[in-house]
């Protein structure tokens, strides 16, 4: 039965059918005698086929598209709820629109592959390999309770896999649909229709207009937000994607004389903004890649310079639009946004030390879903203040958790779906209707492989929303004729089987949304910890701590979970000793982390200051940059010593650095405490304090004069020329006390700098330089030409009382005093010399 053509299909014609690429695009079968010419015309083939196009009305089409946008509109799969949702949506497309196609037998290896090699995690541990060497110190030392299996955690596995499992159910069922080409065009047209809205939605909630609660944010976890998706990367890339489907359903609609190519070429606008004010230079690139290749393969099938023109010309629209953007997007693509990309502490830093954890479990991988608790074991970058949660490439991601038995398959399904997808390249189609059909596949082909592109450099395809999108992109990009078996009532069965399912999957996802754990996992530990601190906020901590202790059952290697319990024994009073371990199963499960040691010692000042050493002596080994100085963290701690003085010794026993022995130096009150203090500061190499800068020596000699042996260091500042050039004004002052002024002016002088005179007028007549002067008493710069006269011809005095008056100018230069000084040294008043050598040395 042929459809009935709606408003975007050409009449069907009353002529017979073609056959080949041809009969790939119409309802009905092709007349065998057609078959083997269009074949020919079209790729080479000389063998007779048969169409291979299902039936099928539009309104399907603009269902499952719909499925993708919801996805992402609704949270993206982030949080339990919208992971409820997308399944149960899902399930019931599963069992009401049963496959008409079959996969081949290769592709169905790929996916069965891929979807089964995960579970040989939860294969036990003595049965293939030794545990790891971190997971015995785990259990061992720490006393961590680990799962007897390949995977640490098999809760977390277990959930991740099930999530796995429905993406890959959705994948399958978007291969073997067999949409028809008024389906196909449906689709396309929602997704780009949803595309625009979700970018609009985004920068109008970047820019204060609106407000969309059920997106997901987190700050602390996953830094700011922008658009529907957790990392605001992802946004771009989907814009990215957009704008190709913006120009494919435009270009579609003009060809087939349609209004509505106006509307998709507006639709443009959005998604640009959109990755413009994200700065996003994965965006960026995407958009010129999948415009560019668009252009090639599709607008413009032949004309070389034409291509070039075009591509040209898009160049300088990007460029354009870089410049208008404010720069934000062109700085992270210059030379230092790039450089830091390259960079130990960017992502080829992570890459590596994620290639290094591969190698500890090349085949199996650690486990679906325990790359954020388990890269801390491996990872040597010193990260004190941010934690890795993926390794930035859904590739080494899939390849760290599932392993090679994993990764091998999916990346064979992922070849045979680019082989099946095009024509791209041959003769023209004598129909148009096929023509368009091919470009629109062609077209969702190029940004399925944006997509998958994008996950070389980043994490898109890990979140359940651009997952289903991407599968249905796949779906569409397929030829027909790759699909050459009709599906049969096994596998129509097995699909409504994997609809129930997801049914239950998503009631059991809805049901830890609302609080209740009854799927082991990630998820329902977040839910019990959520509860938990809900709890313990509202003054029941004792209602907390079995929360918590569950859900360190479930996922016993977050950190997170043992440092809250922590609060919460010493909140209920329970053995300190219980509480110290758990922080240092904290600190032991991230090596790395930093802050939350500084927390922990903050914390315990409520309870046992002397605890809060422990704590701080982790944050000042793992991060070092930020231990010393003012307003860094050891400055903090001895601050804290002022309410609590049983922490000072302690914490000068924290002091194992030059910078944090001064620091404590800084608010030490007895002498007796300084000298010892010193001493130890003095012995600490590198020798002479190479290790402090001018500024904090100068501040040291100081204190030194002021709370210690003032002979000991005048003694060193006059035999150590290094120490003199950072204390010359103490050992100055010192001199003048002792009223030995010409040695303290001798000591101060040379360090002043350079006196820099005008230069000196053509006159030297002096009666006419004071009548000059007379007539303009404030010109300092005719007071200084008679003082320059005066000094010329040795009448010092008189140079003295025209320095005296200018002095007293508001425009006086700097040097005066200096110029004073420096004449009752000839006149040897060193007296009146250092009183205005110590104001010159005050302005200096």
């Amino acid at each position: 039965m042929k459809n009935e053509p709606d408003q975007y299909e050409e009449p069907a014609p009353k002529m017979p059918l073609l056959a080949g690429d041809e009969a790939d695009e119409m309802d009905v079968p092709a007349s065998p005698d057609d078959v083997q010419e269009d074949d020919l015309e079209d790729d080479g083939s000389t063998s007779k086929e048969r169409s291979y196009e299902v039936p099928g009305p539009a309104w399907q089409g603009y269902v499952f598209a719909a499925l993708p946008v919801l996805a992402c509109m609704f949270g993206a799969g982030r949080e339990s709820w919208s992971k409820a949702l997308i399944a149960l949506l899902l399930g019931l497309v599963l069992i009401f629109f049963a496959p008409k196609r079959k996969l081949p037998v290769i592709a169905l290896f790929g996916l069965l592959g891929a979807l089964l090699a995960p579970l040989l995690s939860f294969l036990p541990t003595t049965w293939l390999f030794h545990p790891p060497a971190w997971q015995t110190a785990l259990v061992q030392d720490w006393d961590i309770h680990l799962s007897q299996c390949l995977t640490p955690q098999a809760g977390v596995t277990l959930e991740a896999w099930l999530f796995f499992a429905v993406c890959c159910a959705w994948l399958w069922w978007c291969l073997t649909r067999g949409f028809s080409d008024l389906q196909r065009r449906a689709m396309i047209h929602t997704l780009t229709c949803g595309g625009i809205l979700l970018c609009v939605l985004s920068v109008l909630e970047a820019c204060k207009f609106i407000s969309i609660p059920w997106w997901p944010r987190n700050q602390v976890e996953w830094g700011e937000a922008f658009g529907p998706f957790a990392n605001r990367n992802h946004i771009s890339s989907l814009a990215a994607m957009v704008c190709v489907l913006c120009a494919a359903a435009s270009y579609d609609a003009q060809r087939r004389k349609s209004r509505l190519w106006l509307l998709f070429l507006l639709g443009f606008i959005p998604p640009l903004t959109c990755i413009f004010m994200n700065s996003s230079r994965a965006g960026l690139v995407l958009l010129f890649l999948g415009m560019t290749t668009w252009l090639g393969t599709i607008a413009m099938r032949r004309g070389f310079f034409q291509k070039l023109a075009v591509s040209i010309s898009l160049i300088f629209i990007i460029s354009t639009l870089l410049v208008m953007s404010g720069g934000n997007v062109s700085k992270r693509l210059s030379e230092d946004g790039l450089a830091d990309f390259a960079t130990d502490h960017g992502r080829s830093g992570v890459f590596l030390e994620c290639l290094k954890m591969t190698l500890d479990s090349p085949w199996t991988g650690i486990g679906l879903g325990n790359f954020e608790d388990v890269y801390p074991q491996f990872s040597t970058m010193p990260e004190p203040i941010m934690r890795h949660i993926h390794p930035e490439s859904d590739l080494l991601w899939f390849l760290s958790e599932g392993g090679l038995l994993t990764l091998l398959p999916a990346l064979l399904l992922l070849l045979w779906i680019f082989l099946s997808t095009g024509p791209w390249f041959g003769k023209k189609k004598k129909r148009k209707s096929g023509m368009h059909d091919r470009r629109l596949r062609n077209a969702a082909a190029i940004v399925f492989g944006l997509g998958a592109v994008h996950g070389l450099g980043d994490v898109p395809n890990h979140g359940l929303g651009y997952a289903i999108l991407m599968a249905l992109l796949a779906g569409i990009a397929i030829r027909p004729r790759r699909l050459p078996q009709s599906s049969e009532i096994p596998q129509r069965l097995a699909c409504r089987l994997a609809g129930v399912a997801l049914l239950a999957l998503g009631s059991l996802w809805a049901a830890v949304a609302l609080g209740h754990p009854v799927l082991p996992g990630a998820s329902a530990a977040k839910a019990l910890r959520d509860r938990a601190g809900n709890l313990s906020g509202a003054g029941s901590p004792a209602g907390a701590l079995p929360l918590l202790d569950q859900a360190i059952q479930m996922r016993p290697m977050d950190f997170r979970f043992y440092y809250e319990r922590a609060r919460l024994r010493l909140y209920l009073g329970q053995p300190k000793a219980d509480a110290l371990l758990d922080f240092s199963r904290s600190r032991a499960l991230d090596p790395a982390y930093a802050l939350t040691s500084y927390s922990e010692g903050l914390f315990w000042l409520d309870f046992d200051p002397q605890y809060a050493v422990v704590g701080w002596r982790e944050l000042l080994r793992r991060y070092p940059e930020r231990a010393a100085g003012r307003y860094n963290f050891y400055q903090s701690m001895l601050e804290y010593s002022v309410r609590y003085p049983e922490l000072r010794e302690p914490l000068w026993n924290l002091a194992t650095t030059t910078p944090l022995k001064f620091d404590y130096l800084r608010t030490v009150q007895t002498r007796d405490e300084f000298d010892r203090c010193l001493r130890s500061l003095l012995a600490q190499p590198p020798p002479d304090l190479k290790a402090l800068d001018p500024t904090q020596r100068e501040a040291l000699f100081t204190l030194w004069y002021q709370l210690g042996n003032q002979d000991a260091l005048i003694s060193a500042l006059e035999t150590n020329r290094k120490w003199r050039d950072d204390g010359w004004r103490i050992l100055a002052e010192h001199y003048a006390r002792s009223s030995d002024f010409q040695r303290a002016c001798q000591t101060a002088l040379p360090y002043l700098p350079s006196v820099v005179r005008t230069a000196p007028g053509t006159s030297t007549d002096i009666p006419s330089l004071e009548r000059a002067l007379l007539y303009n008493p404030t010109d300092a710069r005719r007071a200084i030409d008679l003082f320059q006269a005066q000094k010329t011809q040795g009448d010092i005095d008189g140079a003295l009382r025209t320095l005296e008056k200018v002095s007293a100018f508001p425009n006086a230069p700097t040097y005066v005093r200096q110029e004073i000084a420096t004449l009752y040294m000839m006149k040897q008043d060193f007296r009146r010399a250092w009183e205005n050598l110590r104001e010159a040395m005050q302005k200096r």
